[in-house]
């Protein structure tokens, strides 16, 4: 059997592979240990029939050591490019005391492609341009920043024979997703404790969810398919919703009202994931829709 360690697991990617696990759908992989290092994290060992977890309630940069394991997925980020440069060095620290070479999967995200100008879905094969990231509002482009930045060094571990991956994110939906002030939880909250969906957007904003089992699903294969050439996947859903779209799915599903102003601009905020490469090179399919994940959320 398999041991994985998730790097910065309080977030939702990582609690929701911990829930893939516990919900045994890691057995498949023959994994039947979890490994979780986060300093948001204040929890205890747990240990199922089929599986065994194990938190480390540290920084990464407090951690003198790492366990021996098969698989590691780092989701560590930061604000600040300097920070993350200290997590990944101090990591590199931590992977000279293993005995074995981990397969490693690096959770990017699809902010590093930049602003999207022509709605069109965004490609693995799409040139990285820092001008093009300049171009992003707010925290984003910060955020695509520090990404490629980590993406960068991953790829170095590949040149030093390290087995790497990196799997490019986008929009996810699950239970874990209620924790966050994210649109679509925004509008679920909406429909759950108001008595109408209310959705104020000055621009067009379309948008793709991917369910965090499928997420989880793909993560692994990527991660068991990672190798020294460093294969880049987009994660995610190509199935594209508008925000106005979507607001009414939520509103039928809970038979509520809803109050929609949005000004009529020709401005958009198009983030969509062409995922052909994972389906022909993985085989790897989207097997939950968006109305049954939106069920499940709602009425639970």
């Amino acid at each position: 059997m398999k041991k994985i360690l998730i790097l910065g697991g309080s977030g939702f990617i990582g609690t929701s592979i911990v829930d893939y696990g516990i919900n045994k759908k890691l057995i498949k992989n023959k994994i039947n240990e979890i490994y979780v290092i986060s300093r948001g994290n204040k929890l205890k060992q747990k240990k199922y029939r089929h599986i065994k977890i194990t938190y480390i309630n540290k920084c990464i940069l407090n951690v003198k050591k790492i366990p021996q394991v098969n698989y590691i997925i780092y989701c560590l980020k930061s604000k600040s490019i300097r920070v993350s440069n200290n997590y990944f060095n101090h990591f590199l620290k931590l992977l000279k005391t293993l005995k074995n070479k981990p397969k490693i999967l690096f959770t990017s995200s699809g902010a590093v492609y930049g602003k999207n100008t022509n709605k069109k879905k965004d490609k693995e094969s799409k040139k990285i341009k820092s001008d093009s990231i300049d171009n992003l509002n707010g925290y984003k482009k910060e955020y695509a920043k520090e990404k490629v930045f980590v993406e960068n060094k991953i790829k170095r571990l590949g040149v030093k024979n390290y087995k790497v991956s990196i799997a490019r994110c986008y929009t996810f939906i699950g239970k874990n997703i209620m924790r966050y002030n994210y649109a679509i939880s925004d509008l679920i909250n909406d429909a759950k404790n108001m008595t109408r969906i209310k959705l104020n957007s000055k621009i067009d904003v379309y948008r793709s969810y991917m369910h965090s089992d499928d997420m989880s699903n793909w993560l692994i294969t990527i991660l068991k398919n990672s190798n020294t050439k460093c294969p880049i996947y987009n994660v995610g859903s190509s199935k594209v919703i508008n925000l106005k779209d979507l607001t009414r799915q939520i509103a039928k599903i809970t038979n509520k009202k809803i109050a929609l102003k949005t000004n009529k601009n020709k401005k958009f905020d198009y983030y969509v994931p062409s995922i052909n490469k994972a389906y022909k090179k993985l085989n790897l399919k989207i097997s939950i829709n968006l109305n049954d994940a939106l069920n499940s959320i709602i009425k639970s």
